[in-house]
């Protein structure tokens, strides 16, 4: 794979990526949502109707919170990304490239990439550094390049670097 882009990345992309990689998490949501209601289901089971609705009302504000934390989390990495950015996506690394930015990252050290329709947010972390993130925004690249970098990224490893590995095997190992 050896692509190019360039292009003018805005604070509104960067927060719309950002948003998308929070709302992709649609469990996370469930999983406050049936907490707080088991606890209202608890309350109301122990005669305290007003800590149920206390306890519905906090749990909507914490689902509610986890669409802010996105936006505010956005406008926080955004100056990073902003301005004429150039990406370089080799078989070896990608590159990225902002006025704010000059970022490598291997794709041996690539432990995780979130896919949202808006970009692709790579999460590197090889033992003895520290953690890289990037974010590509998809709409600069053509059909048949993102097909080319999805494809690409179907086939990287779970897991960039051995350290990880040797850990969940000591975990393994401990857990028989």
């Amino acid at each position: 794979m050896n692509i190019q882009v360039t292009y003018e990345a805005t604070t509104e992309d960067i927060v719309a990526s950002v948003t998308a990689n929070a709302a992709s998490r649609l469990w996370l949501r469930w999983a406050i949502v049936g907490l707080w209601l088991l606890l209202a289901v608890a309350c109301l089971a122990a005669g305290s109707v007003m800590f149920a609705i206390a306890a519905i009302c906090f749990g909507f504000v914490q689902v509610v919170n986890i669409t802010a934390g996105g936006r505010r989390m956005g406008l926080k990495v955004a100056p990073r990304y902003v301005g004429s950015t150039t990406v370089i996506l080799t078989d070896d690394a990608l590159q990225l490239k902002s006025p704010a930015l000059d970022r490598r990252i291997p794709w041996s050290s690539v432990n995780k990439v979130v896919h949202n329709p808006v970009a692709w947010t790579v999460l590197a972390h090889k033992v003895g550094a520290a953690p890289l993130s990037a974010t590509v925004l998809k709409a600069p690249f053509t059909e048949a390049q993102r097909a080319e970098v999805d494809a690409f990224l179907a086939r990287l490893p779970k897991v960039g670097h051995k350290g990880q590995v040797q850990a969940q095997a000591q975990v393994q190992v401990g857990a028989r």
